[in-house]
Order: C-alpha cells, then sequence, then structure tokens
C-alpha cells in the first residue's frame, strides 16, 4: 500500500461528497453517507467513523486502511493505491503556467469550507443563531490596517473565540469574490503535517496545487495578485493538541513562515490560542516583534484580548434563538450569562423552550457542575481527576491567598497522574503558566476560572470533613478566607451540597458566618432561590418539605433582615421564609420586610397586600416592637396615596423619643426593631419631618448604643438620615461634615456596599453638591445614581432626588438641559409607578416655617 498521505486523504474526501452530492456536510449527513457506501460497496464503514473522518468527533488517529479502501472504492476506484496513483498522474501533468492567484484562491477556498463547516458543526449553539462579536472587527480592522504580518486572538476555552473567527472568515468571503486567499484550519488538522514528514511550508504549497519543486512565483506575482492578501489563519493553536516534540517543532515551522512572509504585506497570519499557551511560548513566536498586532487586553489577569459578551450582544443572541422572548434578566444576572461558554450550557439545558424563565442565582452553579460532572467525573480517569485535583489544592495557601502551584513541587504527582493532567489541561480546567526569566524557572499550574477553584475548595473541604456541614467547616470558612473574594462562592458550593444531602437543618449556623452586607445580602438571594427550587424538585419535596414544617430558627431568621438587602431579589428570599410554620411575631416582620420593598420601588399595589396581610393579625402579635410596624407603614401609604401627613403616628414616635424603651437583652429583640427603627426614620423624611429626624436618630443612639456602634450598616443608615435632615434645615457645616465622615467610611467599604447604599451614597453626593455648588458634579453622580437604582429596582430614591433637583428653581435655570433631563425622567417614572404629579411637590413641614429652605435658596 502507498504510504499514507493526508493531503490525498483531504482530496479523496472531498471527492466523497461530490459523488454523494452533498455540498456542505452535517452530522446529520453521516448517516446517509454510511448507507450510500454500504449500498455502493456492500462494505460498512460506520456513522461514528464518517463522524471522525469529517472532524464531527475527535481523533487522535489516522483512519484504518479499511476505512479508506472503502471510501476509495466508493468514488469508483480500485482502491487506495489506485486512488494516489491517479492523483499523482494528474498532478505530474500540472506545470506552473496552470497555478495562478486565481487557482490558489479556488483550492483555498475548498480547505477553508471544510474547516468552516466543521468547526461551525460544533459550536455549542446552532451556528446560524449564534451572533457576530465586535472586538474581532475591530481587533482585526487594526490589525489589517497597521504594518502588521502577524496578530493572535488569545482567551480561555469557552470563550467564544472560534465561533466569532467563524463570522469574520463568512464575512470576508461574502465580499472577497476571489481577490484575497484564505486558508483557513484548525489545529487539529496540523497533525497532518507530521503524519506527511514535511515541512509545513512545503505541505501548504502542496495541498494549494505545488509540488515540492514548483516554483512559487504565482504567490509574488503582483499583476496576478492584484492587490489580494494571502490569509492563513489557526484556530485553536494549543499545546495540550500535541505531543511536546511536535508542538515545538510546529512552533518553529510557523516562526519560519512568519520570518519569510514578514517582509511581504500581503500575507497575514492569524492565530487563535489559550491564554496560557500565548504566554508560555511568546519567547518562541516572538509576539513582541514589531510585526505582531497583539490587540487589547481586556483582562490583564487571564491575559485575553477577546471579552465577555456585552448586554446587547445577550440580547441579540436570545432574539436569535427564540423570536418570541420577552422577558431578559435582570443586568446584575446577566453579568453571569456574559460568559459565553455559560451561555452554551444554560442553552444545552433549555433549547427546547428557550427563555430566561428559569434563572435565577443558583442556575451558574447548576451550569458548572453539570459541565464538571459531563468532562470529569463521567470522563475517562475521573478517580485520577478527582485525586490530582485534592492533591493540588493541598499543596495552596489560603491565608495567604495563593491559589497557584509550582510545577516543580508536584511533578512527581503530575507524571502519576499524567493522563488526567493532560485530560484537564484539555478541558481548560486546569492550565500552566510558565513566567520564568533569565534568574530562574517558573511555571505555575492555576484553575482555568475561579469558578472551578472555588467548586473544587469545596468539594476538598468537605471531603475533609467527612462530608459534613457544621460549625467546624464553618470555622474553617471564616478562618481560612477572612476577607477574600473566594469565600462566598466556596461557601455556597458548600450549601448547595448540604442540600443535597439533606443537612438543610445546619443553615442555622450561617448566622456564624462572617460577611459583609454585600456578601450576606448575595448569599441571601442564593439562599433563598435554593430553597425555592428544592422545594419543587421532587427527587428532594419530601425531605425539603419537612424542613419547612417548622418555624425557621431564630439565628438563621433574623439573619434575613436588614434595610441594606432591598433589592428586586431580596423579595422572593422573604416569600421564601413565608414557608415555614413561623410565630406571628415573625410573620408581621416578613410582611414589614415585603411592605419595605414595595414602598422603595413605589409598588402601591404590593403595599396594598402587606398592609392587608399586617392588619390581618391581632394586637398581640405587633407587641414584640417598640414602634408599631403597621403604624408606620400606613403613615407612608397614607402619604403616598392620598397626600395625607398622619399626626397621630408622628405623635408615636414623638413619645419614643422623648420616652425611648429601656435596653433589651435579646440580641433578636434587637434585631426585630432595626428594621422598624429604619422604617420610622425613613418615614419621617419622606413626609419631610428634619427636626423629628434629629430627635429621633438622638434616641436611637441611645437606645441602640451597643448595636449601632457594633454594625457599620446601621451607624451608615443613621448619617444618611442626619446628613438628610441637615440638608432640609439649611444647616450646611453639619451637613458637610457628615458627608466628609460617610464618603471616607464608604470608600473604605465601598466594595461590601449594597445596591441600596450606594443609591443613599450618590443621594448624599448629589445633595453636597447642591451646598458647595458644584453644578458640574450633579449630571455625573446622577448618571451614576440611575445606573444603581435602575439595577436593584429602588424608585423611591430617585422619586425624592428628583423633588429636591426640580424644586431647586436656581439650579435647573443654570443647566437647562439637566432640568430637561430630571423632569423627563421623574414625569416617565410617576407614570409608570401610577402616582400623582402632585407628590412631594411642595414641602408641607410645619416644623420648617420661618426657616430658609435650601429649595428655594440662591445661591
Amino acid at each position: 500500500m502507498i504510504t499514507f498521505s493526508p493531503i490525498l486523504f483531504e482530496i479523496l474526501k472531498s471527492e466523497m461528497l461530490e459523488h454523494s452530492d452533498i455540498k456542505s456536510i452535517t452530522p446529520g449527513d453521516c448517516k446517509a453517507l454510511s448507507a450510500f457506501i454500504f449500498k455502493h460497496t456492500r462494505l460498512t464503514v460506520s456513522e461514528t467513523t464518517l463522524k471522525r473522518v469529517y472532524g464531527f468527533a475527535f481523533s487522535k488517529f489516522k483512519p484504518s486502511l479499511f476505512t479508506i479502501e472503502v471510501m476509495a472504492k466508493y468514488c469508483g476506484y480500485v482502491g487506495w493505491d489506485d486512488f494516489c496513483a491517479k492523483r499523482e498522474s494528474q498532478a505530474t501533468k500540472a506545470t506552473n503556467a496552470d497555478v495562478d492567484w486565481k487557482t490558489l484562491s479556488q483550492n483555498a477556498a475548498k480547505i477553508t469550507s471544510f474547516t468552516l463547516q466543521a468547526l461551525k458543526n460544533r459550536s455549542g449553539i446552532p451556528f446560524n443563531q449564534t451572533v457576530k462579536r465586535k472586538f474581532i472587527d475591530d481587533h482585526l480592522e487594526e490589525f489589517l490596517n497597521g504594518d502588521y504580518t502577524g496578530t493572535v486572538i488569545t482567551a480561555p476555552s469557552g470563550y467564544g473565540k472560534t465561533v466569532a473567527l467563524c463570522h469574520w472568515i463568512d464575512e470576508k468571503i461574502a465580499l472577497n469574490d476571489n481577490k484575497d486567499i484564505i486558508l483557513f484550519f484548525s489545529s487539529s488538522a496540523l497533525m497532518n503535517v507530521f503524519l506527511s514528514g514535511r515541512d509545513m511550508n512545503d505541505w501548504l504549497l502542496a495541498l494549494l496545487g505545488y509540488s515540492a519543486e514548483d516554483d512559487i512565483a504565482a504567490l509574488f506575482d503582483v499583476n496576478k495578485r492584484n492587490r489580494g492578501k494571502f490569509y492563513f489563519i489557526i484556530d485553536g493553536l494549543d499545546e495540550h493538541m500535541f505531543k511536546i516534540e511536535q508542538f515545538n517543532l510546529l512552533l518553529s515551522q510557523l516562526t519560519n513562515i512568519f520570518s519569510f512572509y514578514q517582509s511581504h504585506d500581503w500575507f497575514k497570519l492569524v492565530l487563535t490560542m489559550r491564554p496560557s499557551n500565548w504566554i508560555n511560548n511568546r519567547h518562541e513566536m516572538e509576539f513582541d516583534h514589531e510585526k505582531w498586532f497583539n490587540g487589547y487586553i481586556t483582562n490583564r489577569s487571564l491575559m485575553t484580548n477577546v471579552p465577555l459578551f456585552s448586554i446587547d450582544e445577550i440580547k441579540e443572541l436570545c432574539c436569535n434563538i427564540n423570536p418570541n422572548i420577552q422577558n431578559f434578566i435582570a443586568l446584575d444576572t446577566a453579568r453571569s450569562f456574559n460568559h459565553p461558554l455559560y451561555f452554551q450550557f444554560y442553552y444545552k439545558q433549555h433549547k427546547d423552550d428557550f427563555s430566561f424563565n428559569n434563572v435565577d442565582h443558583i442556575c451558574i452553579h447548576e451550569l458548572i457542575s453539570t459541565f464538571i460532572l459531563n468532562k470529569v467525573y463521567l470522563g475517562h480517569y475521573a478517580t485520577e481527576k478527582i485525586l490530582l485535583l485534592r492533591t493540588l489544592v493541598s499543596h495552596m495557601d489560603f491565608t495567604r491567598d495563593i491559589y497557584e502551584i509550582d510545577k516543580l513541587k508536584v511533578n512527581d504527582l503530575l507524571k502519576q497522574y499524567s493522563h488526567a493532567y493532560a485530560e484537564l489541561l484539555s478541558i481548560g480546567f486546569l492550565r500552566e503558566i510558565n513566567t520564568s526569566s533569565e534568574i530562574q524557572f517558573k511555571t505555575n499550574i492555576q484553575f482555568g476560572n475561579n469558578n472551578f477553584l472555588e467548586y473544587t475548595i469545596a468539594k476538598t473541604l468537605l471531603f475533609e470533613n467527612d462530608l459534613n456541614f457544621n460549625l467546624q467547616l464553618i470555622h474553617i470558612i471564616n478562618d481560612k478566607f477572612n476577607n477574600n473574594e473566594h469565600k462566598l462562592p466556596i461557601l455556597k458550593w458548600c450549601v448547595m451540597s448540604a442540600v443535597k444531602n439533606g443537612q438543610q437543618e445546619s443553615f442555622e449556623l450561617l448566622a456564624y458566618t462572617k460577611f459583609n452586607p454585600q456578601e450576606k445580602s448575595e448569599l441571601l438571594m442564593f439562599l433563598g432561590d435554593l430553597l425555592q427550587k428544592i422545594s419543587s424538585s421532587p427527587h428532594y419535596a419530601e425531605s425539603v418539605g419537612n424542613y419547612f414544617k417548622y418555624d425557621c430558627g431564630d439565628d438563621l431568621f433574623y439573619y434575613f433582615f436588614g434595610l441594606e438587602f432591598v433589592n428586586l431579589d431580596y423579595k422572593n428570599t422573604l416569600k421564601t421564609l413565608l414557608r415555614f410554620e413561623l410565630p406571628n411575631n415573625k410573620k408581621v416582620l416578613t410582611y414589614t420586610a415585603l411592605a419595605t420593598i414595595s414602598i422603595l420601588q413605589l409598588d402601591i399595589a404590593g403595599l396594598e397586600d402587606s398592609l392587608k396581610k399586617l392588619r390581618s393579625f391581632s394586637p398581640d402579635a405587633f407587641q414584640h416592637f417598640d414602634i408599631n410596624p403597621l403604624h408606620c407603614l400606613d403613615a407612608i401609604y397614607q402619604y403616598m396615596k392620598y397626600g395625607i401627613v398622619k399626626t397621630d403616628f408622628f405623635a408615636e414616635l414623638t413619645q419614643f423619643y422623648f420616652n425611648p424603651p429601656k435596653h433589651h437583652n435579646a440580641l433578636h429583640n434587637y434585631k426585630s426593631n432595626d428594621l422598624i427603627y429604619l422604617l420610622a426614620g425613613y418615614s419621617l423624611l419622606i413626609c419631610q419631618k428634619p427636626v423629628k429626624i434629629l430627635r429621633f436618630v438622638n434616641a436611637l443612639q441611645k437606645t441602640c448604643k451597643s448595636c449601632i456602634e457594633s454594625s457599620f450598616t446601621y451607624r451608615y443608615f443613621l448619617k444618611v438620615l442626619t446628613a438628610d435632615a441637615y440638608f432640609f434645615m439649611h444647616a450646611d457645616n453639619e451637613m458637610l461634615l457628615i458627608c466628609d465622615s460617610m464618603a471616607a467610611a464608604y470608600k473604605q467599604q465601598e466594595n461590601k456596599a449594597t445596591p441600596f447604599m450606594r443609591a443613599m451614597y450618590y443621594c448624599i453626593k448629589i445633595k453636597k453638591a447642591i451646598v458647595t455648588n458644584d453644578i458640574s458634579a450633579i449630571d455625573a453622580y446622577l448618571s451614576n445614581f440611575y445606573n444603581v437604582c435602575d439595577g436593584s429596582g429602588n424608585k423611591l430614591p430617585k422619586l425624592l432626588v428628583h423633588f429636591i433637583l426640580l424644586n431647586s428653581d436656581h439650579l435647573m435655570n443654570l443647566d437647562p438641559q439637566l432640568q430637561k433631563r430630571v423632569s423627563y425622567n421623574h414625569t416617565k417614572l410617576l407614570r409608570e409607578c401610577g402616582l400623582s404629579p402632585e407628590i412631594l411637590v411642595k414641602p408641607q413641614n410645619e416644623e420648617l416655617v420661618g426657616l430658609k429652605l435650601r429649595l428655594t435658596a440662591p445661591y
């Protein structure tokens, strides 16, 4: 038999498609093609084998002798030897005169078309539903307009670089009209270079119709080229695909090609690869050479020049998949789906009825779990992978935030589990980063992304703790990950594991976790979604149903409450609490929190519903509270709905701050009143009672001294109330002192603040700008303020800020554009919420009679 030739084999594959009248093969065609072969030859080549032949299934080996013999017979030849002899005879007859730029373009187009089809068919989402990516247009436009020969597009596995490149090539071909030559390969096709035994340059020329002896003058003939360019594009040039010696040889030959053609502006080399491969081989490929264009690094930690999906790209992709989709996910949840890999996972689970109706805070965790199940636990060498990952985690130093492992220290381990390690590298679960310098060798092993890292750490901690979610595990997480970005995600994985192992009763222990307000808010939303989801799952229905038959323990129940947590998702979490068999005082607090959300969202119907529920309780249910929450909520409702100020409620508050209650001994009594205290304070603000606000805050500082001192959040909201009171009273110096104090504290805690806390901060910044006459800063603050409020669904702060700005006549006269913007947004807000335009139009505070209000004061 004549030696196997990858080049001739590619030609045979094309002849098979022509013989079968298949213009563009898909995975589904392989079954029909198998039937055609059997019908004509009475010999069988399976559908699976044909999928490997045409690149729909991965194969590390060349096809068997039997397979290529049958393929040749199907095309009318005696066998493979006969096919090779006839093809080589035809090649001998060809002369160099027959080979021109147009012929080269046509030959390259066949290869490129096959590569495109194979890669499109591997797309996790049907290619015709995927979207073009703006980044690759910008990247390649900059590359082509500059004096560059080569460029690299680098991103981790699953970032969508291959799909983006296929779209660009499709568009290029459509506009090309044979002017340019586009030769496109995937890395798996480059295996054929080694099988052929040729130099890559010779292999490429032969593939395009040249023999090794041919002159390549056509490529350099300016007249024949007619300003055309030759694009040599390789997708997925990653070292894990090859043996080390093969990859090094491949890089060397690519470098030679780059060096040979770099002086010719018509030759363009485009590579895609993973960041680890880029970092590890920059010295070989000379990526720092002036002829290389590396693009714009969008993520320095990952060293990628490929951005994640934008919100617009997510929307376009959703509409392509399901044109009837109407409800898009919230911005914070959308950020989880801006990773193309996770979007793809979600699509695969919901492709029959694609929408975002099933999206919640645990959705991404389920997608990652599914990926790890399929790629790690159910794949080859599963046991070895798990043992390797656990050992790698044991070499990390959590307290020093060291999550990468020196390869030299675990080299024996990697040799022991070499196959498992290679698999984990190939799927992007792990990666190697070589940062060696002239003075030392340094190669580190890292996890492919933080999700994989946190999942593996959580599973390792649980394994070492006998899979028990207990106080010991909580202490370990608190101690090892104090003030650490990985702490919350690790705990979430542990919580999910506890649910699946029937350890819901241990959730009481969550009260012992140490989190800042933002992390705690995120945990509460996650826990609420998790309990809600598993309660509707048949698999967990019985165990979770029994869990909800009892009262929610005090530690866990009061862990859920705080004004800082208010946003759209917090409502679902509170509704989950109501599924427990709660006593009436806990139900009252829960409905009060739901009513508070409705107030902040200007949801009058929701507020009325919560008030109805609260009115159904007997007076005894309200005895646990220092201030009756029903009276407080009703006062706000009457003012927002009808503009009525309920004097009897404010008389109740007057009695409170002149005769504050005695200190409570039980911590839970503090927590049950904290939300009510702050709600009462904001009722004074809404109803414009600044003097009463100051008296009320002073009373709270005496009543809840220890609680305020220990809680940044509590101090924060009391300062907001105090600053607002001074603002309305025109007490500039006092107001500015508090603003400066808040700004300093906020700067230290900015990343720990919840959306509602951030909204309050920008409210204060806007008021300070009014006080200091810094008009130019207001517009920027207002934009940030709107973004925060829109993301959390809180509308009341917007209403209050609009009121202040629209009643500041001097300010509005100085900046008509700002006045127009605020007036438009205010009218739109009132219309959306069904509120009267008369609400908050004029100050109605009898305490301010005789005072020169800021709102009407000239500057």
